[in-house]
Formats: C-alpha cells, sequence, structure tokens
C-alpha cells in the first residue's frame, strides 16, 4: 500500500487514539492538537478546490473516507463503559462528504455517518420525536449533501451506488443492527463467509459495530449484491501498474451514472479471458459502442484483480440472480437479464479454479 494511503487511513484513527488512550507518556491535551491538526491539513487539502484542478488523488480522497469509516467502527465501547464525545468526529466527516467528489469517497462516509449516529446501547429503540427520530430524513440530508461543496457537481443528483447505501443505512438506523446492512471493507468481507451473534447481550458487549468474524453471509441480500457490483467496478477503474494510470482510469470511472456492462450486457467484462489471449487486452479494448467509461474488460484469468473476489461469494451472486430472490434481492440499476447475470456470475466463480474442476 502506497504510503499516503496509509496516511489517510491513518489521519482520522489517530484522534480516536488521543481519545481513548490514557496511559500514554505525551500529556493527553498535546496529543489531540497533534491529532487535530493532523487531519485538518488532510481535510483543508480536500477542500482545495480550484477550477479544472483536484487538489487530492481519488486514491487519497478513497484512503481519507476509509480510514474516517475504520473510526467510526472502532469508536463504539460497549453499554456500562464511560463514553467519549463524538460530535467532532461526525462534523469531520460531513466536512469530508461535502468536499469529496468520487462515489466511493460518498458512500464509505455515509456509512461512517451511520456509524457514529448509532446509540451505543443496541437495544435502545429509536426515539418518537426529536434528534434521531427520522433515520430517512438524516440519511437523505447525507445524500444531499454528497459532493456539494465540489464546483460543478451541483447538476449531480447522486450514484446509484450511494442512493442503495443510503437506503441500506436507513434500516440500519431503525433496526440497530449495522452488521447486516454496513461494512467496513469491500475485500475482506467478501473474503469470507463470516458469522456472528444474534445475542443482544453479546452485542452490546462487542466493541466494534461490525465485528470482525463478519462476513458476506451475515449480510442482507441487497447489501451483498451490492458489494459485488462495487467490487466489479473497482476492479475495472482501480488499476494499473502506476498511481498516475490508476487516477486516470479512476477519473473515468468518476460519475454519477454506472457503465452498461454493469446495468445491460456484462459479456464486455469478458470474465473467462485468459493471459494467452492472441487480441490484445487494453482497457477500453472490449467496451460496448455506446460506453463513454472505456474500462472493460476485466483483468484477465490468472491475474490477481485489486479486489478479489472469492469463488463462494460469486457463486452467492449467481444464486441471487435467480427468480427466488427477485425480490429480496433487488438491485434498482441492472436491467441485465437473469439468465446473462447467472451465466457471468458462474463464469466468475470459476476464475480461481483449475481446469480439472470447471
Amino acid at each position: 500500500m502506497k504510503k499516503q494511503q496509509l496516511r489517510g487511513w491513518v489521519v482520522p484513527l489517530l484522534y480516536l487514539s488521543t481519545v481513548e488512550d490514557a496511559g500514554s507518556e505525551v500529556p493527553g491535551e498535546l496529543r489531540e492538537r497533534q491529532s487535530r491538526a493532523a487531519l485538518a491539513e488532510w481535510l483543508g487539502e480536500l477542500a482545495a478546490h480550484e477550477p479544472g484542478h483536484r487538489s487530492m488523488s481519488i486514491t487519497s480522497e478513497m484512503a481519507l473516507a476509509q480510514g474516517f469509516r475504520l473510526a467510526a467502527n472502532m469508536r463504539r465501547l460497549p453499554v456500562g463503559r464511560p463514553h467519549w464525545d463524538r460530535s467532532f468526529l461526525i462534523e469531520k466527516a460531513e466536512f469530508a462528504l461535502r468536499n469529496s467528489r468520487f462515489w466511493y469517497s460518498h458512500l464509505a462516509l455515509i456509512q461512517a455517518l451511520t456509524l457514529l449516529s448509532l446509540p451505543d446501547d443496541p437495544l435502545e429503540p429509536v426515539p418518537r420525536r426529536g434528534r434521531g427520530s427520522n433515520p430517512y430524513g438524516l440519511v437523505q440530508q447525507w445524500i444531499h449533501a454528497a459532493g456539494r461543496a465540489v464546483p460543478g457537481r451541483e447538476r449531480c443528483v447522486g450514484h446509484p451506488f450511494v442512493f442503495e447505501v443510503g437506503r441500506l443505512c436507513t434500516y440500519a438506523l431503525l433496526t440497530r443492527m449495522p452488521e447486516r446492512y454496513c461494512w467496513i471493507d469491500e475485500r475482506e468481507i467478501a473474503s469470507r463467509v463470516g458469522s456472528c451473534s444474534g445475542s443482544a447481550y453479546v452485542r452490546s458487549e462487542q466493541r466494534l459495530w461490525v465485528p470482525d468474524s463478519m462476513g458476506w453471509s451475515e449480510l442482507n441480500r441487497r447489501a451483498q449484491r451490492l458489494i459485488a457490483d462495487i467490487m466489479l467496478l473497482l476492479n475495472l477503474a482501480d488499476r494499473g501498474d502506476t498511481l498516475a494510470a490508476r487516477e486516470e482510469r479512476l477519473a473515468r470511472a468518476d460519475r454519477c451514472d454506472l457503465p452498461p456492462c454493469l446495468t445491460n450486457d456484462r459479456s464486455a467484462m469478458q470474465p473467462s479471458r485468459t493471459l494467452h489471449a492472441s487480441d490484445r487486452c487494453d482497457p477500453g479494448a472490449t467496451c460496448l459502442d455506446d460506453c463513454d467509461f472505456r474500462l472493460c474488460p476485466l483483468p484477465t484469468r490468472g491475474e490477481r484483480m485489486p479486489h478479489e473476489m472469492d469463488q463462494n461469494f460469486c457463486a452467492r451472486q449467481r444464486d441471487l440472480a435467480t427468480l427466488r430472490y427477485v425480490f429480496e434481492a433487488r438491485a434498482p440499476w441492472q436491467n441485465a437479464n437473469r439468465r446473462s447475470l447467472r451465466r457471468f456470475w458462474q463464469q466468475m466463480s470459476e476464475r480461481q479454479l483449475p481446469t480439472w474442476r470447471r
């Protein structure tokens, strides 16, 4: 991982450590000032918008949003323990949301704000009036604020993935069960089946909102389908031998719509393509004629994808494309017929299998 990306992850966590770490030799007030100054420096760079110029790289922006999501998950304390004021992190996460322009940053920050807005006791009901009584309105306000401080983003009503994350976050706030509707890292949760306890007592004693044992099987079915398509788009865009190549391809995906290979015809991604194919495989070589993204195909079979997708997770996506889950696992952005979706996910699930097992 590049040093700049790692710093983006760490900066929000530094503030969290100053609040919780009472055993450090450095005075608490000094540590808190230092952590706030480091976070302010990153947010200042994020908000330094210039016409036609991006002040912060997309990869750094994504890393900062991921840092907020990590900090939001770690800030929960078991019921009965002394709690700390989370208003500072909420304020800075909302500032980052307004000044971020990439859709992945938006969805990560909305999930972070959801975790920061939950009460520490998962059994505490939604209040009938006052603050916290309207989860739908709260999430809609976040979606509306996403990217609004960025010049030229006023015409963007919102990314389809951000709208779907908002819907799931509303359920998380209503049910007090964010582990069913939110995740902390797409690669981590898609790499294992996972498990979690249904006991209210165990959940009240957990240190994390989304525990490390969580996997894709514990998520809501709509969340499972959303994660799969998020990872597909990132595998198309977030790749390249150099940081400049990654930035250039991510910039192509910096839009408020989705490529036709995700909405209509997935054959352009060519999941079964091998390293020995004779035709060149540059980004855009297999795109549909009306596609402006120019990102297809996926990395060839045998190459490592930036966001590796587990065989079992892909097989689950094939099942979710059947008529049985037509309502439970609905994906509003998908117009492709179920047969072609099942064929695509069957090919994706076979990418990591040896030839004799296909």
